[in-house]
């Protein structure tokens, strides 16, 4: 899914669950109202999770190319010319870095802290 598109059903989905949200609060329910009401707010919830998640999920697939593309980058940086070899490490740290924060990311998102 498109980014513009997923953020645009991010935002109905959260419009939605924040009505269902304040009619849940009114009073003269029934009690099978505010039982579908509560189930419907759950199910709202959940579908945005999962809306953030596969954005998450599509970032860490980006960053962890990204990061593959940058160490090759590096190598054929040092292969090439051994005087950008500090250059190269850097790069080289960038991925890295970048490789632990998809490490850090994907962690988070499996026991469910994103």
């Amino acid at each position: 899914m498109a980014n513009t598109e997923r953020l645009a059903a991010l935002q109905k989905v959260r419009i939605a669950r924040n009505a269902v949200q304040a009619a849940r609060a009114r009073t003269g329910l029934t009690d099978e109202e505010q039982t579908a009401l509560t189930k419907l707010f759950f199910d709202l919830d959940d579908l945005e999770d999962s809306l953030i998640l596969e954005e998450i999920s599509e970032q860490v697939t980006a960053l962890k190319a990204d990061a593959k593309d940058l160490t090759e980058v590096a190598g054929r940086i040092k292969a090439i010319d051994g005087a950008l070899a500090k250059e190269a490490a850097l790069v080289e740290d960038a991925a890295k870095a970048i490789n632990g924060l998809v490490q850090v990311v994907t962690a988070a998102a499996s026991a469910g802290l994103i």
